[in-house]
């Protein structure tokens, strides 16, 4: 997601590819902090368009926090979500959450985001809930259940609404049922995806 980077010399074809999807992730690493993880943001990208900055992710542990990172770092590019450094100004913050449970002998990955405006007042609100493996036998296992898909899934439907949101603020995006026939609906502890906005 770094924008007006110098051209690499020699890169090319599927070299020049790997290059941009390293420095994507290392943006999205830098613009995210992790509150648990004590990490500081020094990443800025540069796009037309309101800007966003990820002041924290809170919940899961270092491993799973690295791999949502990396997932919303190709989805924020695929999208053009401008991510500024949280150091700097944005048009918007935002926090995420990630949370697990088990549920009849499923576990269920929770998250959410807070997105406030620049003067802190909170403009909307993101949650989920992915389904992932079977309940471990030690609760202390439960993170596994956090595997790649569920993260790719959980950073798709964040960025996807993130993007929409950016794209018209005033106006906050509907949910999608695409990959999960469930998120139209409104009972989060089902599985479902919810937005709603407040000023």
């Amino acid at each position: 997601m770094q924008g007006g980077a110098a051209p690499v010399t020699g890169a090319q074809g599927g070299d020049w590819a790997s290059v941009r999807r390293l420095a994507a992730v290392a943006s999205l690493v830098l613009a995210c902090a992790c509150t648990t993880q004590d990490r500081s943001t020094t990443a800025s990208t540069v796009r037309s368009g309101p800007t966003i900055a990820f002041d924290s992710i809170d919940g899961p542990p270092p491993a799973v926090f690295n791999r949502l990172v990396d997932n919303l770092s190709m989805e924020a590019e695929a999208r053009r979500v401008a991510v500024v450094s949280r150091e700097g100004q944005a048009s918007f913050r935002a926090r995420g959450y990630l949370a697990v449970h088990v549920e009849r002998g499923r576990t269920h990955v929770g998250w959410a985001w807070d997105v406030y405006d620049a003067e802190r007042r909170r403009t909307l609100r993101l949650t989920g809930e992915e389904l992932g493996a079977a309940a471990p036998s030690r609760p202390a296992d439960a993170w596994r259940a956090a595997d790649e898909q569920v993260l790719q899934r959980i950073a798709r439907s964040s960025m996807e609404r993130l993007a929409a949101f950016l794209a018209a603020p005033d106006v906050p995006p509907e949910p999608s049922t695409a990959q999960n026939p469930r998120v139209a609906t409104t009972d989060p502890p089902s599985g479902t995806l919810t937005v709603a906005a407040s000023r």
